[in-house]
């Protein structure tokens, strides 16, 4: 038969200790609740937050236009390609500016989305300089060359402009013009703010060149001392018995040179 050997007994654990062991475990339990407490709790704000944004509270319910002169507000809307009900959220305002710049008028497109449920659109236009183009093909167009409407759109305005010659034809609403017009297009510009009335056309190439309204030549060479050539002409025309021009030279404005034709009185 087997031996059995005999347990000793489990040694006394002192009270103090015993009670010092449950405490440190059921401030750990506590610990470990208030974190799930915790975290239920944000993942409870998170889905009520998405769920507001997902709800018709936050709707597209309105949409503002304002700023433009020559651009109308159902081109600009379209453009936008929202309507009111859309999801306020999903509006990605970023591709909606990029296409109301494309809009032939249109120079900047600011967008604001609130949580009231308005998008607020508001642009800022292009400024007409010159005109190109011949008769039905006639269209204004701004400093940087972008062809903005038919000169017809506006005939007011379009005849207030200087016209732009050498430009081939062919060009429609809302493309550029050839790069070689930079030069005569900041003429065109300066002219309208300085001298508007004086001249009625500009004419592109290597350098360019101007005719008076009332008759003449003017030779600006490039653009470079832009400034002080139309002021020089500027002075002349005011100063000078222009009858009889052939031509003006004010590439160096300093010195405008004057030429009359010959034999004339």
């Amino acid at each position: 038969m087997g031996t059995a050997t005999a347990r000793r007994p489990s040694p006394a654990i002192d009270p103090r200790l015993r009670a010092r062991r449950v405490e440190v475990q059921r401030r750990v339990g506590q610990r470990r609740l208030q974190r799930v407490v915790e975290v239920g709790l944000v993942l409870a704000v998170v889905a009520g937050f998405v769920a507001a944004l997902r709800s018709p509270l936050l709707d597209v319910d309105d949409i503002r236009v304002a700023g433009g002169a020559h651009t109308s507000s159902e081109a600009i809307i379209e453009k936008l390609g929202l309507t009111t009900g859309s999801q306020l959220m999903d509006v990605d305002l970023s591709s909606a500016g990029e296409a109301v710049a494309l809009l032939p008028w249109v120079k900047e497109v600011y967008l604001h989305r609130g949580l009231d449920g308005v998008i607020e659109v508001s642009i800022s236009e292009r400024t007409a300089v010159a005109v190109v183009g011949e008769a039905a093909e006639a269209s204004l167009v701004d400093r940087d060359g972008r062809i903005l409407a038919p000169a017809a759109s506006d005939a007011a305005l379009a005849g207030s402009l200087v016209r732009l010659t050498g430009e081939p034809p062919g060009r429609r609403v809302g493309e550029t013009i050839g790069a070689g017009s930079s030069d005569a297009l900041a003429l065109a510009e300066r002219l309208g703010t300085v001298a508007p009335g004086l001249v009625a056309t500009v004419t592109m190439g290597d350098e360019v060149t101007a005719t008076l309204l009332q008759g003449g030549t003017v030779r600006f060479g490039t653009a470079d001392l832009l400034e002080a050539k139309v002021r020089s002409l500027r002075t002349v025309v005011e100063r000078v018995d222009l009858r009889c021009l052939a031509e003006l030279d004010v590439r160096l404005p300093g010195s405008p040179v004057l030429t009359r034709v010959e034999g004339c009185s």
